[in-house]
């Protein structure tokens, strides 16, 4: 760190000049013990010349103008200026390298802040110390009273060496040792402690520091571990660090950023955690100093000002406060997963929210101006998980353990509605869509309310936004009702982790097909192919009697292949033909003749190539292997072979409810697997219509043949007819025969009202008033009976 001294002289001025020739060399010399601060090393140096420190002081050029006493903090214990360390070099022989290292400038921009122009900590960033430093009573003992340059920073609360905590003030005077002045006008005393009494300010205290007593720490005491890692994190180079992956990612991160987070973490920690909480990192001795230092009110000036709020920039003034807090701090960061970082963390956003405290994302960030990105998304992903909203989990992308700063604006979700159809792929809804589902989920309406969310991924965009990118028309409450069906599913925060998913790979590997553009060139029409081309299709495929309706439903599913848009956005006529029943589109894409796909499908290539277009005429995002370590409640469409479908259908199976009853899943993943490999049903036709004459003709009924061979009735009954086989009058069927003559005689002889025939029978009483009708029975005359 370059410090700047304003009233030093220019290099080649004549009064530097003279200054430097009047700097002394120390004739007895003492080395630096390894990692002493500057001062305590000049107080070493004075008490091997039995002289007061301001002589060495003035000898070494460092106070100026004699001032009769030293400052408690003096400046160059902070930071030394480039004359300052070429005239010490000059007097104690000592590299000026070395010199700059005993002061806390050495830590500038890494574990504290150094004013350059005032040589000042600043207090409000990284727990900075404007002075006053603990201690390690076995470390002072061990080396005569020198003092650790690192003891002075908030971060260090431990020593690992002799496993003690850190002494906060001296046992006798209560005061912070090296936080008032220093010996001036006598020679130091090593381990002595040189606060002047308050009563008798004459007097010094004379405490000997180095019988301090301290807790011992277990050799596998958390705080041991968390001091070795903030020391590491201080002292490591380079300038950035890889160790904290479960909050950064794995791009290097600044270490001084890992510890303003650190810091932030900590203070929440000793705001709002309880004693179960911080038993997890101290026993009951630490917990019980712990918490007498947060429930402490905070006053400065020896107890002259009135007490006032700890703000978080405030430096825990207890070892054991800090430790703990850091302890807690580094043991939810610290985690390589950033799974395992939500999960630990998770008890203090519980403890922050039951202490009623706003967790949003704004009020995240006011925690301190210092907090990464990174701390406030992985703090809110931790919130997310217990109680966060549908929507502010996609925003927040909270469900990847990797949480985000949602992008404002429209640029990404527009961008991403070039990429997404109206009715999400049927792949990935396959996997998402519970099978059963409690909700009455509809498969159209769960496609349009996936594709929407999709497009709400990492972005500031609500529903009704959404909505209107991908032009949905349906009610926002409708959509809305769904999604939360689907959030509130034993599976719901893996859908959103699906959704995540999706939305990374169409911004990171795009689409081939521009949906929005399909939207506005296709979005807006109706027909297709005409009456004409469809009956041709339909009769090169087998089929000779007429299409019907089945020409609107072809229209539907070349609007369908186009705009990858759900039916009902599909402009309407004003004035609807009578054959024309949508309702029955399903049922005409589950018996689509190959030929007749195949000729669609061409229709649609040639209306893609009339407007210049070269895409694909369908396309599915591939799934990526994480979607498959999740728990979804739908199905895989490859875990059901297309043969087994075939056969079904072949051996009789006339609907998809039917087929998906039979093998355990949806009618929707029946319709797609016919989608994508459909069946002839002309050659199930064709295969049965022999058999179904020969048991017709004689004397079976249609349902006796249904039951044997296969087939509807209705398809039966038209295939006969189709050939020429004169179909048989229906005989009324007429229930209840058996009874008929019972229910004559408790009507006329017995009186009784039709209810009580109907009670007594088991039949309705539209069923005995039928009867009745049918036989001819005179009825009564409805009323009151008389009396007999």
């Amino acid at each position: 760190m370059d410090v700047e001294d304003n009233r030093r002289p220019h290099r080649n001025h004549p009064g530097r000049l003279a200054l430097m020739s009047l700097v002394r060399t120390i004739p007895l010399r003492t080395e630096p013990v390894e990692g002493e601060a500057l001062d305590s090393w000049l107080e070493a140096l004075a008490a091997g010349s039995r002289a007061p420190l301001t002589q060495i002081a003035d000898a070494l050029g460092l106070r100026g103008a004699a001032s009769g006493k030293l400052p408690a903090s003096p400046r160059w214990t902070i930071a030394l200026t480039s004359a300052e360390g070429e005239q010490l070099a000059l007097a104690t022989g000592i590299a000026p390298k070395v010199l700059h290292h005993m002061t806390l400038a050495r830590w500038h921009g890494r574990a504290l802040f150094v004013h350059p122009q005032r040589r000042r900590v600043d207090r409000r960033r990284m727990w900075g110390r404007a002075s006053g430093s603990r201690f390690c009573p076995a470390c002072l003992k061990e080396t005569g009273g020198r003092w650790q340059l690192s003891w002075r920073l908030a971060f260090t609360f431990a020593c690992t060496r002799h496993r003690l905590l850190l002494a906060d003030t001296c046992p006798s005077c209560g005061e912070i040792p090296r936080s008032r002045a220093h010996y001036t006008g006598t020679t130091p005393a090593a381990g002595i402690c040189p606060t002047k009494s308050r009563e008798a300010p004459l007097e010094r205290c004379r405490q000997d520091l180095r019988e301090t007593a301290t807790p011992n720490l277990a050799a596998d005491s958390p705080l041991l571990r968390a001091q070795r890692q903030l020391t590491e994190l201080i002292e490591g180079e380079p300038e950035t660090t890889t160790d904290f992956a479960g909050l950064y990612g794995s791009a290097p991160v600044a270490r001084a950023q890992v510890l303003a987070d650190l810091r932030i973490f900590a203070h929440r920690v000793l705001a709002v955690a309880e004693d179960e909480d911080l038993a997890r990192w101290g026993d009951l001795e630490l917990v019980g100093r712990c918490q007498a230092h947060c429930q402490m009110p905070l006053t400065s000036y020896g107890g002259r000002r009135a007490p006032h709020t700890r703000g978080s920039w405030v430096a825990p003034t207890d070892a054991a406060a800090a430790g703990l807090a850091l302890s807690a701090a580094l043991d939810g960061l610290g985690h390589p997963d950033p799974e395992g970082v939500a999960d630990r963390i998770a008890w203090l956003t519980d403890r922050l929210q039951a202490a009623g405290e706003s967790l949003a994302h704004c009020d995240i960030e006011k925690w301190s101006e210092e907090a990464s990105p990174d701390l406030v998304a992985t703090v809110l992903g931790a919130v997310h998980r217990s109680q966060g909203r549908r929507a502010v989990r996609l925003h927040y992308r909270s469900t990847t353990g990797r949480p985000e700063t949602p992008a404002k604006g429209l640029d990404l979700p527009r961008a991403r509605a070039e990429k997404v159809p109206a009715s999400l792929w049927d792949t990935w809804t396959l996997r998402m869509m519970p099978k059963a589902s409690a909700g009455n989920l509809r498969w159209a309406t769960v496609q349009q309310a996936l594709a929407v969310s999709t497009l709400q991924v990492g972005a500031w965009i609500n529903l009704r936004e959404a909505m209107h990118l991908l032009g949905t028309n349906l009610l926002v409450k409708t959509l809305s009702r769904t999604l939360d069906t689907l959030h509130t599913h034993q599976t719901g925060s893996d859908i959103l982790r699906a959704l995540t998913l999706l939305a990374d790979v169409l911004d990171s590997d795009g689409s081939p097909i521009n949906y929005a553009r399909r939207r506005k060139i296709f979005g807006g029409r109706r027909d297709f192919i005409d009456f004409d081309d469809w009956t041709r299709i339909r009769r090169s495929a087998g089929h000779n009697y007429p299409a019907g309706s089945c020409v609107h439903h072809a229209n539907r599913w070349i609007y369908q292949r186009l705009t990858g848009n759900p039916l009902r956005m599909m402009p309407v006529t004003n004035t609807p033909g009578p054959d024309d029943h949508p309702k029955k589109y399903p049922q005409f894409t589950f018996g689509l003749h190959p030929l007749e796909t195949d000729a669609l499908k061409r229709r649609c290539h040639e209306l893609l190539a009339d407007h210049g277009i070269t895409e694909p005429l369908s396309w599915q995002p591939p799934i990526p292997a994480q979607v498959d370590t999740l728990q979804l409640a739908g199905t895989c469409l490859e875990s059901i072979a297309p043969t087994q479908v075939h056969d079904l259908l072949l051996a009789g199976t006339t609907s998809a409810s039917a087929a998906a009853h039979a093998l355990g899943t949806s009618p929707a993943h029946i319709r797609c697997i016919i989608d994508r490999h459909p069946l002839s049903r002309h050659d199930i036709v064709a295969d049965r219509i022999d058999k179904w004459r020969q048991l017709y003709l004689s004397g079976h009924s249609v349902a006796e043949i249904a039951r044997a061979v296969g087939g509807g009735h209705e398809t039966i009954l038209t295939e006969l007819r189709r050939i020429g086989v004169q179909i048989r009058p229906q005989a009324p069927r007429h229930q209840y025969t058996h009874l008929t003559q019972e229910v004559i005689r408790r009507y006329t002889e017995l009186d009784q009202s039709l209810q009580d025939i109907a009670d007594a029978t088991g039949m309705c009483k539209a069923t005995v008033r039928n009867i009745l009708k049918r036989e001819k029975v005179p009825r009564r005359r409805c009323g009151r009976r008389p009396l007999r």
